[in-house]
C-alpha cells in the first residue's frame, strides 16, 4: 500500500509504502497500518462512530494491558511501538468523534485545533507524547487522553439520545 504524503509522519511510517500481511475485519487493520481506514476510505468509521469508537477504545485497552508490564519492568524501549500504535488509535478516535477522517497527520496540530470535541490541552499533551513516546509519563498521559475522549464520546451519545 502506498502511504500518501499527508500521512508520511516519521513517527508512524519509515517509508512511503507499507506491506499488508493479511486483510482483517474492522478495526484490526489499525494494528497493522496506522490510520488504515483514513488512508483507504474503506470503512468510513467516522460515519459510524457509535460502532467504531468503542472498538478503538477496546484496541487501546488491549494495547495498554501489554504495555503496563513493560513499563513496570522498565523496558520502555520495547514499549515504544505500542505507544506509537496507541497514538494512532487516539488520533483516529479523536477525528472520528468529530465525524471526520484524518486529512493530514503531518500537520496534526492545526487539524486538531479545528476540532470542536477534544480533551483539554490535547495539543500540548500530544506534543509531549509525540516527542517522547518511550517514556512512562507518555504512557500515563495517553491513557488519560483516552479516558477523557471516552467521556466526551459517551456524553455525546447520551445527549443525542435525549434529542
Amino acid at each position: 500500500m502506498i502511504v500518501p504524503k499527508t500521512f508520511q509522519h516519521p513517527l508512524f511510517f519509515a517509508t512511503d509504502t507499507v506491506d499488508i500481511e493479511t486483510l482483517q475485519p474492522f478495526p484490526m487493520m489499525m494494528k497493522q497500518v496506522p490510520f488504515y481506514y483514513d488512508i483507504t476510505n474503506e470503512e468510513k468509521p467516522w460515519q459510524q462512530k457509535e460502532r467504531a469508537l468503542p472498538a478503538v477504545f477496546q484496541l487501546w485497552d488491549e494495547e495498554k494491558r501489554e504495555l503496563a508490564p513493560l513499563f513496570a519492568k522498565r523496558q520502555a524501549k520495547q514499549a515504544k511501538d505500542g505507544i506509537i500504535r496507541g497514538i494512532s488509535y487516539f488520533l483516529c478516535a479523536l477525528y472520528w468523534l468529530n465525524e471526520r477522517p484524518i486529512g493530514n497527520i503531518c500537520c496534526w496540530e492545526e487539524e486538531v485545533q479545528s476540532l470542536s470535541l477534544r480533551p483539554l490541552n490535547v495539543i500540548d499533551r500530544l506534543s509531549f507524547i509525540f516527542a517522547r513516546p518511550a517514556l512512562h509519563h507518555s504512557f500515563v498521559q495517553l491513557d488519560e487522553l483516552f479516558i477523557e475522549l471516552a467521556k466526551l464520546f459517551y456524553k455525546q451519545m447520551v445527549q443525542q439520545k435525549r434529542d
